[in-house]
Parts: C-alpha cells; sequence; structure tokens
C-alpha cells in the first residue's frame, strides 16, 4: 500500500474537507477504502513532482454528485468543465475529473468503461516527469513492474504514459508537453512524498521525488 503525505498549512481545515470526501482517520492514517494517506502539517508551496491521488469508483456520476452535494468543488485548472474520457487508457477508456482537496491538493475520480471497480479506493498516483524515461528507471530499479504504455496524441503534443506496480499500488508517470517551472526539487508541493512499507531507507528520485519508509 503506498501512501502519499499531504501536506498542509491547516492540518485542521484539511481533516475537515478529507471527511467530506469520505475519509475517516486511525491509526495516524486517513482511509478511503483501500486508499490510505498521511496528513502533515508544512509549507506546501502549491503543486509540486506528485501532482494528485486518484481514486476509483463504481459509478463517477454518482460519486462526483455525491462530493459536490458536500459542498467540494471541480479543479478549475484540470476540468473546469466537468467529467473527462480518455478512450485510450485500459480496455474501452477511462472516465475521470479532478476535484480541488484540502488547500487545492489534487484529488481525482476515474471510472473505468469496461471493468470498474465494485468499490471505491486507490486507483493511482500520478506523477508528471520532465524526463519519463529517468523517472520509469528509478522505479523499476526499486522493483516497480510496468503494467502499460500508452502514448496520448493531443493538441499541444505527444503525451507518453507509463503505469507502474509499485509496492501494492499503480503510479501513473506522464511527461507533459511542458512541465511547469514550480515542479522542482524546491517545490516539494502540497503531495509531498509518497510512503512505502518495507522501505528500510528514504529514496531520493530524479526530480526531487521522495520515497520514505511507512
Amino acid at each position: 500500500m503506498l501512501v502519499p503525505e499531504l501536506t498542509v498549512a491547516d492540518p485542521k481545515a484539511a481533516a475537515a474537507m478529507l471527511a467530506r470526501f469520505g475519509f475517516a482517520e486511525g491509526a495516524g492514517l486517513w482511509r478511503l477504502g483501500s486508499q490510505a494517506l498521511r496528513l502533515v502539517e508544512g509549507a506546501p508551496g502549491g503543486h509540486g513532482r506528485i501532482d494528485h491521488i486518484a481514486l476509483s469508483v463504481p459509478d463517477i456520476d454518482a460519486a462526483l454528485a455525491a462530493l459536490m452535494g458536500q459542498g467540494l468543488a471541480l479543479d478549475a485548472d484540470v476540468t473546469p468543465d466537468g467529467i473527462g474520457s480518455i478512450p485510450e487508457f485500459w480496455q474501452d477508456g477511462l472516465r475521470y475529473v479532478y476535484l480541488s482537496g484540502p488547500e487545492g491538493a489534487r484529488i481525482e475520480l476515474c471510472q473505468r468503461v469496461s471493468g470498474a471497480a465494485t468499490l471505491i479506493g486507490h486507483d493511482h498516483i500520478g506523477i508528471p516527469c520532465a524526463s519519463l524515461a529517468g523517472m520509469q528507471a528509478f522505479f523499476e530499479a526499486a522493483g516497480a513492474r510496468l503494467v502499460a504504455s500508452v502514448d496520448l496524441i493531443r493538441a499541444d503534443g505527444l503525451i507518453p504514459v507509463r503505469f507502474l506496480d509499485y509496492a501494492g499500488g499503480m503510479i501513473e508517470l506522464y511527461q507533459p508537453p511542458s512541465v511547469p517551472a514550480n515542479r522542482n526539487r524546491a517545490t516539494p508541493g502540497l503531495w509531498s512524498r509518497l510512503l512505502v512499507p518495507g522501505l528500510p531507507a528514504p529514496l531520493h528520485g530524479p526530480e526531487g521525488l521522495t520515497l520514505a519508509p511507512l
């Protein structure tokens, strides 16, 4: 189980928002189905190397309606118009939408068109890369296994995407045509690092990514 660490300036407010998403706290972690995260106080500095966490949902329309009924909002920078689709992913495509979580931390909902999850839980951790090859090599050296490779052809350029099975979770690596300048070593971001079960010591990867023992 991969546990992303969420660094926020106001943990109390963040905890209240996570509860509205359906997360519940216990034993130092916040859990929603098979997804767990750790909440810590600090100076996040906006979006960092880890861009988002994604939750699989059985019915994305119902899940989105329920969460917006809780006062949660779409991430206006990614899916301002609501649910989108990526027909190239998995067997018959993927439907997805991004919500704005605590202090703007991105939380994606996604539903496979075929073989949708029966329960809400972990789907993947999304990591944009300036060099996808370098990041993939880092994870594979740490024991990750490549699951799927997709190259998305979009109006602004080619976006290679790689899904890797790692430590009981899924990593999505993707290389946008351009990576924002704030995605650097000095900006760990809201989703600040990944906590990995069984990891004996921290691993510092390319582009400022940190893996730490859980």
